[in-house]
């Protein structure tokens, strides 16, 4: 049933998740309710669309879903879809953020950070973002990465909500039209927390990222560059580089960062901010 053109953020996020509900997590429909949900799960579409090298030019193929700095077209469909969609892929969140003001505000707490990794933290170094918005940090729940000797192994504990968390993020952005796109872990859990927080504060144009900062980071790097993986790589010989192969200088071995990542999901229990 189409949503009203009345509906607030809250309303077009439970929409969003319940439709991803129903068709990534396999769950009957009187069970998706918001927050028992797993329906940011990735999109299937964009997950398995691996970008490729083409010969000559770009394979058209391998561009369905995802994001191009110069693709004018599906840059002003996902202008368009949002924030009434709701839940962001890594896509989409990024064309969101590098063509239409969005700012990303990571919700994780500090150790995840260290541990795990962060959006880039270098604006400058960023080349491929021409935008002024930008990534901000403010934790939903502080917690920290110590050793549990019942698992054998380093978990996520002593976790405590940040009771400050609503009073810090009207600070960085007062203005409740500021476009924030807002990333967890996996976008599963505490992503919708925050949505839930800033749509009752009367934040207007808020996206939660699906897939959170473990899908972003697989996608892009740190200079928002697309990543080359997954895949096989392939010697690159004309680039007009000093050597032979990817390890030239000037072959683009840089962002060909062939390495396995660990599940997207978080396995931590959060507990609720409120």
């Amino acid at each position: 049933t189409p949503l009203s053109p009345h509906a607030n953020a809250y309303t077009r996020v439970s929409a969003a998740l319940t439709m991803a509900t129903i068709a990534s997590a396999n769950v009957a429909p009187q069970r998706a309710a918001l927050r028992a949900t797993k329906a940011i799960a990735p999109s299937r579409a964009a997950f398995v669309a691996k970008p490729q090298r083409a010969k000559r030019g770009i394979n058209v193929q391998a561009r369905a879903g995802l994001y191009f700095a110069d693709d004018v077209e599906y840059i002003q469909q996902i202008g368009a879809e949002y924030p009434d969609k709701g839940i962001a892929n890594w896509e989409e969140g990024r064309c969101l953020f590098s063509e239409h003001g969005y700012n990303v505000l990571d919700i994780r707490c500090a150790d995840e950070l260290d541990v795990i990794g962060n959006f880039p933290r270098d604006q400058a170094g960023a080349t491929e973002h021409r935008g002024t918005n930008w990534f901000h940090h403010i934790p939903i729940i502080n917690a920290q990465y110590r050793y549990d000797s019942e698992a054998g192994k380093k978990l996520m504990k002593n976790q405590e909500p940040n009771r400050a968390f609503l009073d810090q993020v009207m600070a960085k952005f007062p203005d409740k039209n500021t476009r924030i796109i807002i990333s967890c872990s996996d976008g599963r859990n505490r992503a919708i927390q925050a949505l839930e927080a800033l749509d009752e504060a009367g934040y207007v144009n808020i996206v939660g990222l699906r897939g959170g900062y473990n899908m972003w980071n697989r996608t892009w790097d740190a200079k928002l560059r697309r990543r080359n993986l997954p895949g096989n790589f392939e010697e690159e010989w004309q680039h007009g580089a000093d050597g032979c192969g990817v390890h030239a200088t000037g072959a683009s071995f840089q962002n060909q960062d062939a390495f396995q990542y660990a599940d997207w999901k978080d396995e931590t229990e959060w507990i609720n901010w409120r």
